[in-house]
């Protein structure tokens, strides 16, 4: 498709209708623009090959064009794509039955929806009304928790919330990590506490020993309603089935997304724990205040992305190969002190976690030249923005030893540049989504 328009104008018109940032990255890294992809690898229009290692932040978590979901998804199309409201969908409740064996504790109700920020505002519709006799949600800073309006209200990377602000005044923000601050903050109980148990976003961190389980004590001892967001941290992306595992910790919702289908098709759903299905019915969610993102289409292609990572036993994969994978970015940290302030890493959510904007983008586009496809914050505000590695789970050791070493020639050039420039590039960097297009290609074609 893109060979058939003008690289510039369609350029022009994702910056005018889609994203501006998205656009402004293209442009920075010479117009190179993906165009077919397939297992682990991505190809731009030029045919140039990548390793991609940002996965959409995640989503194709099975690689890309998986034969095992392609064959499942086309065959369901061929009888039954999607079903109106109301109308049974074995398909969505063989997912529905699958998932709450999967998932560590009892689950009663699930319900489904598009997209992973639909899912989080259904679930501050629930918790609104089954906790209407109390005020406060507390969600921790630097939490992605996606960027629709309501949502935005509880999304800890403040930098979003600024061009529509806020429409609620109960939301507490607390460090990740920090448990006498979450103790402060609940006090004698609210109506929720929104948590990633592995943060993510551009501020990945891991959470310190013991935290999920304390977080969980304060909520049950206040009888406040524990929300699991596992959009980015589900189905072996952590080296876990879920995060929660590292607790263990078992909370009273739990949001699904991204990975569940393996990009297949727009999908995210909401398991409410039995007891609070039982004591709390969800039906206090109306039926036109719902999404139903659970068609046949999409139900198939979860289950057969499920079953493509059982089969192929990924999820202790990602384990084995995310510890050695750690290893060697910890070596590249410790290597480049300067560039690198650490590198979290646990199962296949990886990253390195930069010293200053500048040093992502200018990595980002080092690895782009090397054939290397990250995951960039794109976040210029952030003071040490994570540069997220996340491959498809089945990615062989060789692969990423290649990316090691292709990594470690990027930094070693980073490292060769004059101070001046990196302060010069600094204020330019910081302010990179409202600079002009020229002086992006100029900059590129000085790195």
């Amino acid at each position: 498709m893109t060979s058939q328009i003008s690289l510039p104008k369609l350029l022009d018109q994702c910056e005018q209708h889609w994203s501006a940032s998205a656009a402004k990255l293209y442009r920075i890294s010479q117009n190179s623009v993906e165009q077919e992809a397939d297992g682990i690898h991505v190809y731009d229009h030029r045919g140039q090959k990548f390793i991609d290692c940002a996965c959409s932040y995640g989503v194709f978590i099975v690689g890309h064009r998986n034969p095992a979901v392609q064959q499942a998804a086309v065959g369901q199309l061929k009888t039954l794509a999607w079903t109106p409201t109301g109308f049974i969908n074995p398909a969505q409740q063989a997912l529905t039955d699958k998932l709450k064996a999967l998932v560590p504790g009892a689950w009663g109700d699930v319900h489904y929806m598009v997209s992973g920020a639909e899912a989080i505002e259904q679930t501050l519709r629930y918790v609104l009304k089954v906790k209407a006799d109390r005020k406060g949600i507390v969600v921790m800073l630097d939490s992605y928790h996606g960027k629709t309006l309501a949502a935005m209200n509880i999304l800890g990377q403040h930098q979003h919330q600024n061009t529509y602000g806020k429409i609620a005044d109960e939301v507490k923000f607390v460090p990740y990590g920090d448990v006498e601050a979450l103790r402060a903050a609940v006090g004698d109980g609210v109506r929720a506490v929104y948590l990633e148990p592995i943060l993510g976003g551009a501020h990945l961190r891991l959470p310190p020993a013991g935290y999920l389980k304390q977080v969980e004590a304060i909520c049950k001892s206040t009888d406040t309603l524990l929300v699991a967001d596992e959009i980015q941290t589900a189905f072996g992306r952590c080296g876990r089935w879920f995060a929660i595992e590292y607790g263990p910790i078992t909370p009273d919702m739990i949001i699904l997304s991204k990975g569940l289908t393996g990009g297949y098709a727009s999908i995210a759903c909401v398991l409410y724990s039995e007891k609070l299905s039982q004591t709390h019915p969800t039906d206090v969610i109306e039926p036109d205040q719902r999404s139903h993102g659970g068609h046949p289409f999409a139900s198939t292609a979860g289950l057969a992305a499920i079953q493509f990572i059982e089969d192929q036993h990924l999820v202790e994969q990602a384990d084995r190969h995310g510890r050695q994978f750690g290893e060697g970015l910890q070596r590249l940290a410790a290597k480049y002190p300067q560039i690198i302030e650490d590198a979290p890493a646990i199962g296949l959510m990886t990253g390195l976690r930069l010293r200053g904007a500048v040093y992502e983008a200018l990595l980002s586009m080092q690895l782009g030249k090397r054939g290397i496809h990250a995951g960039n914050s794109m976040n210029e505000k952030a003071a040490n923005p994570v540069l997220r590695l996340y491959p498809p789970l089945q990615i062989d050791l060789a692969s990423l030893d290649h990316v090691l070493a292709m990594l470690d020639e990027s930094l070693a050039q980073i490292a060769k540049m004059p101070p001046l420039v990196i302060r010069l590039l600094k204020p330019l960097i910081h302010h990179l989504y409202k600079a002009p297009n020229d002086l992006l290609r100029w900059v590129e074609a000085k790195n």
